[in-house]
């Protein structure tokens, strides 16, 4: 899919189950299983989708995945169902790793930093993209490093303490321009420093939500995980984004939706009338 002078590419691992309740946070059951059917266990699929942006000369990645350090019996485990390898859907592009220049992290998460770092020939952790530059917001990195009580298990420094090591680290403080007309604009909610990627180029725009609103589902404003740190940061970003997108026919990509990778948004955050969604690219199955 072309936006302006860039064009975007989703890279689909596959999907990993979440317990229900924690994904639609405050929505009742009797409510959120009319989104997504639970299985025995209250556990919902979700989608684990990078994106891929090419443009001004660079390949750019938009998180890294869950990467490929667990064996197959850890990701049974973890509730992972692996559709593909982030070496495969590079290979599918006519790229490797090393082709990657720029990874945009939009928080440390293992679902979007797992991938960051892999397991060489000696058994040592290197970066999964040798020759890229992995951009995070500074705040993020303090937190993914100096964790506590609550976030110690949703941050594991073997997806990214190595970065430091071999100086493949950009830190950033806020809203940056990295290419002309794509930015990493800070939105806070999911984490403190989490942010989110737009594009706007050539009089067309797009809006990369990743946990902010990581599915369709998650659209409306009061429906809002509980892993989110600052649930109302959550909801005033997405009223003033989802506004944005809207008002503009802005694309939305979204990271964690088991069917649609992008889709053109209509209507009215707050009317009666509710949003309407036009599915744009859909993840094969």
């Amino acid at each position: 899919m072309r936006i302006g002078a860039y064009f975007v590419v989703p890279l689909y691992e596959g999907e990993i189950l979440r317990d229900g309740g924690v994904t639609f946070g405050a929505i009742p059951k009797s409510q959120w299983t009319n989104l997504a059917k639970a299985d025995n266990q209250n556990c919902i699929p979700m989608g684990l989708c990078s994106f891929l942006i090419q443009g001004n000369g660079a390949n750019i990645l938009v998180d890294a995945g869950v990467g490929s350090k667990l064996d197959t019996a850890a990701e049974k485990k973890d509730g992972i169902r692996r559709r593909h390898t982030m070496d495969d859907l590079l290979a599918a592009v006519d790229l490797t790793c090393d082709d990657i220049d720029v990874v945009i992290v939009t928080h440390l998460h293992f679902s979007a930093a797992g991938g960051l770092t892999r397991v060489n020939a000696d058994g040592a952790l290197e970066p999964a993209f040798p020759k890229a530059r992995i951009v995070v917001q500074n705040g993020e990195w303090e937190h993914g490093i100096h964790t506590n009580l609550r976030t110690r298990h949703l941050y594991n420094k073997e997806n990214y303490e190595a970065l430091l090591w071999h100086q493949k680290l950009e830190m950033i403080e806020g809203d940056v321009q990295l290419f002309p007309g794509l930015w990493a604009r800070l939105t806070g909610g999911h984490t403190e420093h989490h942010q989110i990627i737009q594009i706007e180029s050539e009089e067309e725009g797009a809006v990369f939500f990743g946990d902010l609103i990581p599915s369709v589902n998650h659209l409306p404003l009061n429906v809002i995980s509980s892993l989110d740190s600052f649930p109302m940061t959550t909801m005033d970003k997405k009223s003033e984004l989802l506004n944005v997108c809207i008002q503009n026919r802005w694309v939305s990509f979204f990271s964690h939706d088991e069917q649609v990778a992008a889709a053109q948004i209509s209507g009215s955050i707050r009317g009666k009338e509710g949003l309407t969604i036009d599915s744009l690219l859909e993840h094969p199955r």
